[in-house]
């Protein structure tokens, strides 16, 4: 291509400039993958460096000891010298534990034995894509402008491609690693329903306690609660498609229109070679000659001529957009490739990265302590080289410590010793300060709970009384509604004996043959007031009916009547005794 042609030739005719600048552009990366290691090796040469290094310049410090790093007597310049080389110190000072919690870490999120994704694959995955954009980007590129040149034809399509790779290779990789990760929120969802079958589950609630320096905090939680707490999900812990379905979208909207533009693009070409073609511009004007073939001879060889120029053209076709379609599986294969990458080299657990870079190629804990011990061995050494180098400097400038001994002096041991105290003590004070605090919350959480109870409790019991009251009231107007209506009753009653007494004297007056009158007739009449003595002697005669005081009557020798005026008497008696104690 005229274009790489052009590049090469560019190349070969700036190389000073070119090629200096491509070994800048790997060192720069390499600078950036071991940048601990660049630091540490331009830490080491600024402190060995005459006049303008670490040491010098700090050796020439006038500041007195103080008490510093774990409580004891430190030049300035000794504890910003060690300083420095604490920082890479403090990152080999990892232990067995800690290679423990990180592989305890990654078990429980299921995600142990994978790896990130390296500079090679991502590396690879981009120039696939790249390529096979720039392939389509040939057939996009007439059409964005016309009349264009080769060279710019080819420029538009490297860039075409570029942007293609921009979108394609971080929506393939973001579809993996989704993928992934609704794989991991599939086993939570199915351990999670199996234990509610067994009626033993307990919530999704995620803990945000949990991190890779507190991991062992859930070890008596349920597997599907331990990797839980160690994905960002939504709130019901289900699985998302949306990176999925943007990918594929993409994906099949890349795939189809590249093969319509391709067939698109070989059908105008086959249309314009048809046009073209000198059997189409045949002329039946033409003069007749003795050598000419016969008309019908003639038109026979032109079929056969156009059926042979449709066949050609049909298969050529029939080959161009296969090819295309093969592309288009090409294409989607690529981003496949992409996509596996995405869903095996990615990590879903929060934390998941950081412990799969410490636990490396790792294969147990004691190869992990031996390599960081080693190297904080080395940086250990380096620091106290540097130290004893600042100390004699130090010494020999003050002639008042001439006579002090060289054991007495502070070591990087010490520092790094007072560092891991001064730590501690952090930690703890801290962590007596959340105490405090949490009890001093409860307590007063627990005082408002109490007084909120005492006014409820308060508020109960005024809603008590006041229900009493009320029920009292009820009770007291239930009970006056019940005497009313004793009264009436007892009213109705002396009502309907007197009218029966009416009807029966009645009755009496017109049967002069029954029994009643006849006793009356014949009962003996007695003075007044012997009558109103025996009258009295019956008693409450209120509850009887006219036949008992019939009965009453003939026994006593009384008269009906006067036994019957008796009754009513006591009834209106009764009647007004009652009104009265109302």
């Amino acid at each position: 291509m005229e274009l790489f042609q052009s590049i090469a030739e560019a190349i070969s005719l700036y190389r000073y400039i070119f090629w200096p600048l491509v070994g800048l552009m790997v060192l720069t990366i390499v600078v950036i993958r071991w940048w601990g290691q660049v630091s540490y090796f331009f830490l080491n040469l600024g402190c060995s460096l005459p006049i303008i290094g670490s040491v010098a310049r700090l050796s020439r410090s006038n500041e007195p000891r103080r008490a510093g790093t774990g409580g004891k007597m430190w030049y300035p310049a000794e504890e910003a010298l060690c300083a420095k080389y604490w920082q890479h110190y403090k990152s080999f000072n990892l232990n067995a534990d800690f290679f423990l919690r990180s592989v305890n870490y990654l078990n429980k999120v299921d995600e142990r034995g994978r790896k990130p994704t390296g500079p090679l694959l991502w590396f690879c995955s981009v120039a696939l894509v790249l390529l096979e954009a720039f392939i389509f980007a040939l057939v996009l590129s007439p059409f964005i402008a016309n009349n264009i040149s080769a060279n710019q034809a080819e420029f538009s399509a490297i860039v075409i491609s570029v942007l293609i790779g921009v979108v394609l290779v971080p929506a393939t990789h973001l579809m993996g690693a989704e993928l992934h990760k609704n794989t991991l929120l599939k086993k939570v969802r199915y351990w999670y329903e199996d234990a509610r079958d067994t009626n033993n589950a307990k919530g999704l609630l995620k803990s945000n306690k949990i991190s890779l320096e507190t991991t062992d905090q859930d070890d008596n939680e349920p597997e599907y609660v331990q990797m839980r707490n160690r994905l960002n999900t939504n709130v019901h812990a289900k699985p998302q498609y949306w990176a999925t379905i943007i990918a594929l979208a993409l994906i099949v909207f890349f795939a189809v229109g590249a093969y319509f533009v391709r067939a698109a693009t070989i059908d105008s070409i086959d249309t314009q070679a048809v046009n073209g073609s000198p059997f189409s511009q045949m002329s039946e004007a033409q003069n007749a000659s003795p050598f000419d073939l016969p008309s019908a001879a003639a038109e026979d060889n032109a079929k056969a001529d156009g059926q042979a120029n449709k066949e050609i053209s049909n298969n050529r076709i029939f080959a161009s957009k296969l090819t295309f379609i093969i592309l288009s599986v090409i294409f989607v294969g690529v981003q496949l490739i992409g996509i596996l990458i995405g869903l095996y080299r990615s990590f879903a657990g929060i934390e998941s990265k950081m412990a799969a870079k410490y636990v490396g190629n790792f294969s147990s804990s004691e190869e992990f302590t031996a390599w960081h011990s080693m190297h904080r061995d080395r940086v250990e050494r380096d620091a106290q080289e540097k130290l004893s180098a600042l100390q004699n400097r130090l010494m020999m400038k003050r002639t008042s410590s001439q006579s002090q001994q060289l054991i007495e002096l502070p070591t990087f041991n010490d520092f790094a010793s007072g560092k891991r105290v001064d730590k501690a003590r952090s930690e703890f004070e801290e962590s007596q300060q959340i105490k405090t605090t949490a009890e001093m919350q409860a307590a007063a959480a627990a005082q408002k709970k109490a007084i909120a109870e005492a006014a409820q409790q308060a508020q109960q019991a005024q809603q008590a009384q006041q229900a009493q009251q009320a029920q009292q009231a009820q009770q007291a107007q239930q009970a006056q509604q019940a005497q009313q209506a004793q009264q009436a009753q007892q009213a109705q009653q002396a009502q309907q004996a007197q009218q029966a007494q009416q009807a029966q004297a009645t009755t009496s007056v017109q049967s002069p043959a029954t029994s009643f009158t006849a006793n009356a007739n014949n009962v003996v009449q007695l003075p007044q007031d012997e009558e109103k003595q025996r009258l009295h002697a019956l008693g409450d005669l209120t509850g009887l009916d006219q036949e008992e005081l019939a009965l009453i009557a003939e026994d006593q020798g009384l008269p009906f009547e006067a036994v019957s005026k008796r009754q009513r008497v006591q009834q209106l008696l009764n009647k007004t005794r009652a009104k009265g104690e109302a």
